[in-house]
Formats: C-alpha cells, structure tokens, sequence
C-alpha cells in the first residue's frame, strides 16, 4: 500500500484508491501517519483533533474511528498500543519519508559539488506534492503540521533554484523567482536568488530595481532596512563584482542546520516552534525573553556565536513562547503556568527526559517555577539576569523601569532605546540597531508586546524561589538595569551560586559573552546531574461539603482528571487533589463549588510520598475549604500572584492564621468574574 500525504490524503492498494471513510477518521489516519511508527495516546489524539471542544465521548469515538479505518484498509496498518494508537506500515510507504529522504540527498549532493544530481533529487522530492498537504482538514493539529511540511516544501524549492542557478539556468530560474517573490514578499532567501539570477542574466538594472521594490516594501509597510547581507549584494552588483557570477557566491547564504530544522508541536491547542541544534547526553533548553524569537538570531554573529557555544556542551533546544516568533499567537496573554505546559512539550517533543533551563531576563521567572514544581524533570537552571518580580511591594522595594511603548514607534525608534538600555556596548553601532529593530518586529505585533509586558508587571515568584532544590546559577552584570533583582533572585534559592561580571549589557550575548559562557561552562561541570528530589512545588485543592459526607466521589474524580490534575487520599469528608498549575486547580475548584462544595487552593513544597505528597500545603488547602462557604473557592495569595496572566481576577477575604506552614498568616482570595 501506499500512502499520500502531500496533497489530499490518499490510500492505495496498488492502482485502486483506498475508501477511508469521513473526515474525523481521515484526520485521524493522517494524524498517525505523520508519526508512523510511533505510539500516539488517546489523550495526545483527542486534543490534536477536537483541541478544547472535545464532547466527553471523544476518547470513545477514538476507538470507533479505529475500528472502521481496520475495516476499511485491506491490511492491518493501525496497531494498539498502550496508551494510544501506532502506525505500523513501511516507512517508504509514506510520500512524507521518501519526500525528505529525497530532499537529504538533493542536499548531500549539491554539497559535494554535483548541481546535476542534486537538481534531480530535488525535482523527484518536490514532484510528490500533488497540492497543499492537510488542506481538508480544519482538526487542531492540521494547520501545525502543514506549516510545517509547507516550510519544508519551499526550503527544497529555494534548494533546486540552488542548484539549478550552480547549473548556470539563469534566466529560466529568474521568471520562476519573480513569481515566488511576489508570494512570498519577505523571504530574504529568495530575494537574493531573484537578484543573483536577473544579474547573471544580464539584466543588471532590473535586478537593482528589483531590489529598489524590495527596499520600499519593507520601509512602508515595517519600518525596516534590508539587511547587511543585502546591502553587500546591492553594493557587489553596483560595482559589477566579478565573485557574482561565480557558482556559489560569498552573498547566496548557505543552507544550515540551524536555518532550516524548525519544528513545531502542539501544546493544548496552540503550536509552538522549536529548534534542536548540536548533540550530546546534556539537554539544554534556552528561554528568551519577553518577545525575543530564536530563528532570527542565527542572522547575528554574536547570538549566533552565542547559540553555538551553547550547543557545543550538548543537544540545545531553543523555541519561541507562545504569542511570540513563530509560535502561535493567542488571545490575551499567556500565564507562567501555560508557557511551563509548552516548555514540557517541546522536551516530550524531542524526547528530553531531563534538562538544564537556562532563562534571560523574563525566561527567569519561568525556569524558576518549571524547576520547583518539576524537579524530576530539571537539571539545574541558570537565570541570566533575571528577576523575580519587577514592581515594588511590602518587603521588596525593587522598581524596574520601564522603556515607553508607542505603538507607531514600534521597530526602530523603539529598538533604539531599548538597544540603550539592554546592549548599552552597541547602542551607537547603527547597523545592530537596525538588526534588533527587525529582531523585536518579527518577534510580536506592538499589541502583544504591549500585552506581554502588562503580564509581566504581575508576575511574582518570590514565594517559589525558596522551594528550587536544583543547582542553580545566578548570574548578571554589575550595571545591569536588573542587577538589583536578579541579585534578589540569587540570594534566595538555596545554594544558588550567584556571580556578578564586569559590564553593562543585559544581554548576555553582548558584551564579554565568553565571561558568560565561561561561567556556565564551570557551573555546569561542577552542577552534576542529582539523585531524585523528594520535595516538590505543587497546586493542592481540597473540596468537601463541610457535613460528614464527603460527596460524590466519582464526580469529584471526573472533574480533578478534566482539569488535568492527580486525586489524593481523602481526609475524613474533604477531598483532596494536587495540581501542577494554580489556574487548572482554581478552575477545578470553581467546577466543583458550582455543584455546591466549598473549596480551598494553596500553593506550597510538598514531601514527595509513595503514591503522593503530604506537608504542610494539604493543611492548608483544607483550612481554606473549611473557612469557605457553601458554592465558594478561596485560593492563597501564593496561588494569586503565581496565575499571572491567566485571565483570573480575585476579590480579597482578609487573612486568617496557619499553624504548621511556612507562614503565619495567609491572605485569603476568592476568584470572582
């Protein structure tokens, strides 16, 4: 049998197409085909094709959709396996594999100097596409996927026109070129193969008027410069340099592993782009911050240098947060708790069981939180000048200043004070102003930048910084505008090594980044990996009537499990859960108290027990469900300051006293609205 991907989905059992049935069972091949013969769960299949609005029956129709795909295929092709579903079929079988197996060659070929073979590997690989792949199908995981492929369609593209122009097919290529441009306006790639193919034609003033075009469009519509590597080219093809016409100009970048692989996966209903670059037993993933995109570095010689000493001490893994690159974006903004879910899912994606977090600026707070309450999946974490809140509160007298967001000044007069105030070392240096211009703009709209900094105005992490038992460093410079809270950060994780280093920037790529590196390089040989934690941050819930009837239990089962969360032994008529997100336990509670319970959430370090946790957090969370009353849920002020951006709101219940936890008082909330 064969099995057609790129373009509408097909089944043939040699020259007789296969019937598949509806589209929901279509989707459902489709799915598990493009990670053939891999094991997918129910769970992972039920939110790439219902995402949010699965019906309650979604894991049952699962299992129907199955069945009738075994009847209809004349050879067994879907396998059980536990937890979830494989495809079980020959790898070449499947247009996607012979299509990247082809692509690889084609590129294998041309980079050992054979533009003839490379050309027709490329040509064989991109004849597979019979139309747009997915297109039929609306389900949540479709649209990550042919984007996906679709990217990887036009790389082999822009790689045939490579070799076709190595070929010296100038002309032809150059009206080919001019079609792509025209729909794909700001693909840089394809620029300068348009403007090397009109120059090698003999067509030198359209290929500066082409560039001319190319210029106006980015200013009008971005605000934005080409880049230097363009500015080279145009300046080459003014003066006629003789370096153009040969096969493989210095100005037709080459094709990279790092410009190339971005990958994407799903994360609840959002898709998230991510990169693997280097290999080795260590994982690292990489958190930028605020609206920094990870794909655009490689264009920058000292983040890409950056990047590559990164990768040097093993496998790094870079991605976009949501809202931000190339990652979706979302409505509202994302909660620390959300961005912790899609951290997860990019380790689940490339089967990263453990890792070192490193987190810059605004990434700080969110390896702080991931390592509290995954101990078991973190290595140790290293925060780059980071913070754990930014505004003053009782105790903590930190303000951090804010640069001016106007939103027609979003892109280079921005950039400008923004490059002054975090890469004071190249702030007068006109051409990486320009750069990080462009690097800001293609990271999120002026709306979302706006909004992602309001999110970060609320976050606080203070409580958890205490309750991080991974080594971790702490490191910033001395006239960083964050030296003063990223130095708060440091002296409260206990054993956190925290260093200080000469200089100004808060990017650590600027600057003296071999002081930087050198720093995690020995922190990391020292770090070591650790034995299992035995303490753990975790979101505990605890629901009841308050009589000594506990409640249906099997609803209160069904409602923990809904909201993604793990049932606890119940104590007398309360019942218990633990969470590893405050939202999803505040939204739990509000489920439950709905049906009438009274519900209590806090936030605290647990014990880890055989079969659960236990501490003081449980006490706690009893306590506040036992002050509430019938129908009400009141959450810990821990639990309030960690849900930043997560859409809650809170109207205040006082406090009331805790014997046994870590303090005396606990401020008291209840989620309205």
């Amino acid at each position: 049998m064969e099995f057609r991907l790129l373009g509408p989905l097909e089944v043939r059992d040699g020259t007789t197409r296969v019937p598949l049935g509806g589209r929901k069972q279509r989707a459902l091949l489709a799915r598990l085909l493009l990670e053939a013969g891999r094991t997918v769960s129910v769970e992972r299949l039920v939110d790439d094709l219902w995402g949010h609005e699965a019906p309650d029956t979604a894991a049952k129709m699962v299992q129907i959709h199955v069945s009738q795909l075994r009847k209809a295929l004349p050879a067994p092709v879907i396998v059980t396996r536990p937890p979830g579903y494989a495809a079980e079929v020959d790898p070449q079988a499947i247009d996607v594999v012979r299509f990247r197996a082809l692509h690889d060659e084609g590129r294998a070929a041309r980079a050992r100097g054979d533009p003839a073979g490379a050309a027709d590997l490329l040509r064989r690989a991109l004849a597979l596409w019979r139309g747009p792949a997915l297109a039929e199908f609306s389900e949540p995981f479709a649209g990550v996927e042919a984007a996906q492929l679709d990217e990887l369609r036009l790389v082999c593209l822009e790689e045939r026109i490579d070799a076709d122009l190595d070929l010296g097919a100038h002309d032809t290529v150059a009206g080919e070129l001019e079609a792509l441009v025209a729909r794909h306006p700001y693909r840089e790639r394809l620029r300068v193969r348009l403007l090397l193919a009109l120059y090698r034609s003999g067509r030198q003033p359209e290929a500066l008027a082409a560039l001319r075009a190319y210029r106006r469009t980015l200013a009008d519509e971005l605000g934005l410069e080409p880049s230097q590597r363009v500015r080279d080219l145009e300046q080459a093809i003014l003066r006629q340099d003789p370096a153009l016409l040969a096969a493989a100009p210095a100005s037709s970048p080459p094709v990279t592993r790092e410009e190339d692989e971005v990958r994407f996966v799903r994360s609840g209903d959002v898709s998230i782009a991510y990169q693997v670059v280097g290999d080795g037993p260590l994982d690292l993933v990489l958190v930028h911050g605020w609206v920094c995109p990870f794909l655009p570095g490689w264009e920058y010689e000292p983040l890409a240098r950056f990047y590559r000493r990164l990768a040097a001490l093993g496998r790094l893994i870079l991605f976009d947060k949501r809202g931000t690159g190339l990652s979706d974006r979302v409505s509202g903004v994302a909660s620390l708790e959300e961005r912790i879910d899609d951290v997860r899912a990019v380790m689940d994606a490339v089967g990263s069981e453990r890792a070192v977090l490193l987190g810059i600026s605004e990434g700080g707070p969110l390896i702080t939180l991931f390592a509290a309450t995954h101990p078991r999946r973190t290595v140790a974490v290293v925060a780059l000048s980071a913070f754990a809140r930014r505004s003053t509160a009782p105790g903590y007298p930190i303000d951090i200043p804010q640069q001016p967001l106007v939103p027609d000044e979003w892109g280079l007069p921005f950039a400008r004070r923004w490059a002054a105030e975090r890469a004071p070392s190249v702030a007068r240096d006109e051409e990486a102003v320009r750069w990080y211009a462009s690097y800001l703009v293609r990271g999120a709209s002026p709306g979302a930048a706006a909004a992602l900094r309001e999110m970060n105005l609320e976050i606080d992490v203070r409580p958890v910084l205490p309750t991080v038992h991974v080594p971790a460093l702490v490191l910033y410079r001395e006239r960083d505008f964050l030296a003063a809270a990223t130095r708060y950060m440091g002296e409260r994780i206990p054993g956190a090594r925290v260093v200080a280093l000469a200089g100004g920037d808060h990017l650590p790529w600027e600057g003296d980044q071999e002081a930087v590196l050198g720093e995690i390089e020995r922190f990391l040989a020292a770090a070591g990996v650790g034995g299992e934690p035995d303490r753990i941050l975790t979101t505990v819930l605890c629901a009841g009537t308050g009589a000594a009837d506990a409640g249906d239990d099997g609803a209160f089962r069904d409602a923990v499990a809904r909201f993604r969360g793990s049932a606890l032994d119940a104590r007398g008529p309360m019942r218990l859960a633990r969470f590893d997100g405050p939202a999803r336990a505040i939204r739990c509670a509000t489920a439950l108290a709905a049906g009438g319970l009274r519900a209590g959430v806090h936030t605290g370090e647990c014990d880890v027990a055989p079969g659960g946790v236990s501490g003081a957090p449980l006490e706690v969370a009893c306590a506040l469900a036992r002050r509430a009353a019938p129908g009400e849920v009141l959450v810990s002020d821990t639990v309030r300051d960690l849900v930043a951006g997560a859409g809650l709101a809170f109207a205040e219940r006082g406090s009331m006293p805790i014997d046994g936890d870590e303090r005396r008082d606990v401020a008291l909330f209840a989620p309205s609205g």
